[in-house]
């Protein structure tokens, strides 16, 4: 009986390298440690790490070491910028080993005095376990202030200090607080890339006045344009205080590889409130629901009105994930915090899986039409609210714009295969990986 052999040949495949995933970062407010705990006892860890405020070190003790358990970053804000402000300056802030019990003016970050300053600085980074801390800048408008060198000259010796400390693992992140028009300005982005190249920072945290997750299509066409002269700094660029479908939007075009924002707000960057005296003293805002479908978060009762509509809305704008909301809109109206959580965090999973030349075209396919056909849909409700109707309205006009822009904007991107697109952050454990030593062979 013959038998028949069959010959298998070996040959090479070409296996293409998954791209490197996208970066994103949770600001943690006074009571967000419980939201971030609950997200690592259920096994999240999608995320790059979480930013604290040293104002709440003792509410984010726990928070911070599950963190480093799990190889998450956990980055220190020093809150610099709000505390060189009349508004932005609290008790709490003066209170800081960095504080001076008022607010800041620049002779607190000269001479002895500054080199106090950062001293007690970095002695709070390694007291308290930080992997990276943000430099302690301050908002400017222009390169031609003194903070602007001061904050050159403070991001170096806080290097210094933080090495001759033992702490040497512990990243410096460039927090660069500027104006939309300095943005915008051609000499002023080259004078900043100067300033930047002489900080030894291993990132750029860029956070503009005024934009955020509700900016308008051109206010996106312009930070774009704007923020690849930032590429050429060979660091990673971070959209901070940015969320919505414009930080997205941020991401897929490459113009930045991370966002960082709060849970449920905090994902526009504001200061008017800092130039103005602080008022009454706040007991935080209520949580808002994020409904993706709309790019919106709405306060408690306006997500129960939207969904009082019955099942149309319930089947337009629910949520249908169960690994978020198991129980649906219940689960999406009894813990928001969760839901954002996971659904910003799913949103930044399903982008990382693209190739960095597609991402733009096949986000403005798969996210921004969509958005803007559901939006349409929300618009045709029959509003009781006044406010709410006049808010959708606005919503449909502003998504549409987005939608043409950004429309535009991919079409470019498929005929400029060399554009640049900013690196993402390394993950803590991959850079904890990488220090480690070979073995002796």
């Amino acid at each position: 009986m013959s038998q028949s052999i069959r010959t298998i040949t070996s040959l090479p495949r070409l296996i293409r390298a998954a791209p490197d995933p996208l970066g994103l970062y949770f600001r943690a407010g006074r009571n967000d440690h419980r939201e971030v705990l609950d997200l690592l006892a259920a096994g999240e860890t999608r995320f790059f790490g979480v930013v604290c405020d040293p104002t709440h070190a003792k509410f984010q003790r726990e928070m911070m070491e599950r963190a480093v358990q799990r190889r998450l970053d956990v980055i220190l804000d020093p809150r610099t910028q709000a505390s060189a402000t009349i508004g932005g300056f609290s008790d709490a802030l003066g209170d800081l080993p960095w504080g001076r019990g008022r607010a800041h003016v620049e002779d607190d970050f000269r001479a002895a005095a500054g080199r106090r300053l950062i001293a007690n600085l970095a002695r709070f980074v390694a007291d308290n376990g930080y992997s990276q801390v943000l430099t302690p800048s301050h908002f400017i408008r222009s390169t031609s202030e003194d903070w602007w060198d001061i904050d050159i000259r403070c991001a170096s010796e806080l290097r210094e200090e933080l090495d001759r400390i033992g702490c040497s693992h512990v990243s410096i992140l460039c927090s660069l607080a500027i104006s939309y028009a300095m943005l915008r300005d051609p000499v002023e982005r080259r004078n900043l890339i100067q300033g930047l190249k002489r900080m030894p920072a291993e990132g750029l945290w860029l956070a503009v006045d005024g934009l955020g997750s509700a900016s308008t299509s051109a206010g996106v066409r312009s930070y774009l344009e704007a923020v690849a002269d930032f590429h050429g700094l060979g660091i990673p660029v971070i959209a901070d205080h940015v969320g919505g479908l414009v930080g997205l939007a941020f991401v897929a075009f490459g113009g930045v590889g991370a966002i960082a924002h709060g849970i449920t707000h905090g994902e526009r960057f504001d200061t008017a409130h800092w130039r103005r005296p602080r008022g009454a003293k706040s007991f935080g805002m209520p949580r808002r629901v994020y409904v993706p479908t709309l790019d919106m978060l709405l306060k408690p009762a306006e997500a129960q009105s939207l969904f009082d509509f019955g099942r149309r809305a319930a089947g337009l704008f629910g949520c249908r994930d169960s690994q978020c909301c198991p129980r649906g809109i219940a689960d999406m109206l009894h813990n928001p915090a969760q839901h954002f959580l996971r659904q910003r965090i799913d949103e930044i999973s399903k982008l990382t899986v693209i190739p960095p030349s597609l991402r733009a075209g096949r986000f403005v396919e798969q996210r921004v039409r969509p958005t803007t056909d559901a939006v349409l849909a929300a618009c045709g409700l029959d509003w009781t609210d006044p406010a709410m109707a006049k808010r959708m309205h606005e919503q449909r006009l502003r998504l549409d714009r987005m939608r043409v822009t950004l429309g535009d904007m991919a079409e470019q991107a498929r005929s400029h295969a060399d554009r640049s697109i900013a690196a993402a952050p390394q993950r803590r454990i991959v850079r904890v990986v990488s220090d480690r030593p070979s073995p002796a062979s």
